[in-house]
């Protein structure tokens, strides 16, 4: 497994957990009020340091363990990779930009949209490095 393919992994672990925490622990009670927005606030500051924290700890470790292959530049299998997980992320980016704008539209409250304006985020993070693991894996 390169070092690329390894890091993908952390940052898709971290980011399932992280905001798999987040939206499972929301208080969902308080969404249509004033303090949903300062919860969703409230509640990115542990996500955000989780996230980061668990990327750099990996990062550094797998760096350490090699070296060598960390400093390797991108062969263009692995742009290719990158390219077609991008493009991967690009539909549900969409589907989600939409998905906000009816809630626009449809007056949800400001904490009900900034979350879904997060779930959109994620989820096309989320698509676009599981189909970088997946070309990862498959070979491409």
């Amino acid at each position: 497994m390169s070092f690329r393919e390894k890091i993908h992994w952390v940052a898709f672990i971290s980011l399932s957990l992280s905001f798999g925490w987040f939206f499972l622990s929301y208080p969902w009670s308080i969404v249509n009020t004033p303090a949903g927005v300062l919860a969703t606030a409230g509640m990115l500051v542990p996500v955000t340091i989780a996230i980061i924290g668990s990327m750099s700890v990996a990062a550094a470790a797998l760096a350490i363990k090699s070296p060598k292959e960390a400093h390797l530049k991108e062969d263009e299998r692995e742009k290719t990779i990158h390219l077609k997980g991008t493009h991967a992320a690009y539909y549900p980016l969409v589907l989600g930009v939409w998905a906000n704008l009816f809630a626009i539209f449809y007056h949800i409250s400001a904490a009900g949209r900034l979350n879904l304006l997060i779930a959109t985020v994620v989820i096309a993070e989320l698509v676009r490095v599981g189909a970088q693991l997946y070309y990862y894996r498959r070979g491409y």
